[in-house]
């Protein structure tokens, strides 16, 4: 199969090449800008045969489907941020995947990499994101801080093989500074209209996720009942050091959200 690839950046100047390099096998690269104020753009349209486009930022759903509208319709397009690469495991995957005429995206597992380490136990995996999506036939919708695939798709097919994600590659300051922002649209999206989540879509793992995270968002010591999970329950802690740091990071996320949710929330608790 042939594809291009959509990249989100801003103030990715560490990031942005190596992303960038990783998507050789795309056949078109478009970079979509918000307003970087280091060298990014700069970088970006350094590499060969990529497409810099400026755009201002509303939210993640917003910014790929406007991105997906700048390819010919039918055209396969990979969403990768900055801190993420596309792996070659994954780039043979899609080289020999034949989708179906029906199929208008698919789920691709992300493989989270912190302290020179990929975390299998810690970080979940295999954790989905929409993340192949056929232009001119699919749309994001917004949630929380980030998008995901709207339920009238249906379950979607899934890739067997992940992309990385390197998510702390700037330091754990700026990764909680980043997170105090999304934090407070992932409560947003928690406190308001719960999914209605049919029997047959809890075969799509981005939706049973999304409807157990908005059933458990006032459960009593949450963050800490995350923490345990990822520690003890999906054997974190045989990630050594930096699968207990994410462990623990995982649960000062949750903590701002709980602290967003408690401010959020109507009076009458509904």
């Amino acid at each position: 199969m042939r594809f291009s690839a959509l990249v989100l950046t801003q103030d990715e100047e560490r990031h942005a090449a190596d992303c960038l390099r990783s998507l050789a096998p795309a056949e078109r690269i478009v970079v979509i800008d918000s307003g970087s104020t280091d060298r990014t753009c700069e970088i970006a349209a350094a590499v060969a045969g990529v497409e810099v486009v400026r755009r201002a930022f509303v939210s993640f759903a917003d910014q790929r489907n406007a991105g997906l509208r700048m390819f010919p319709p039918g055209t396969w397009v990979l969403h990768l941020d900055a801190d993420e690469r596309l792996t070659p495991e994954l780039a043979e995957e899609l080289a020999t995947l034949e989708p179906g005429a029906d199929v208008p995206a698919y789920n691709v597992p992300s493989r989270v990499s912190f302290g020179g380490r990929y975390l299998l136990r810690a970080a979940g995996y295999p954790v989905y994101q929409t993340r192949l999506t056929r232009a001119g036939e699919f749309e994001f919708e917004e949630v929380g801080h980030g998008q995901k695939a709207p339920e009238r798709y249906g379950p979607l097919p899934r890739l067997r093989h992940p992309y990385d994600h390197l998510p702390f590659e700037k330091g754990l300051e700026e990764w909680r500074h980043r997170h105090e922002r999304y934090a407070e649209k992932e409560a947003q999206s928690l406190i308001g209209r719960r999914s209605q989540v049919p029997w047959s879509a809890w075969r799509d793992p981005i939706q049973r996720r999304r409807w157990l995270r908005q059933r458990t968002a006032f459960l009593p010591g949450r963050p800490w009942i995350v923490w345990l999970y990822l520690l003890v329950g999906r054997w974190g802690w045989l990630d050594g050091p930096p699968g207990w740091e994410y462990c623990r990071r995982r649960r000062v996320f949750e903590m701002m959200v709980d602290r967003h949710l408690r401010r959020l929330r109507p009076a009458d608790g509904r």
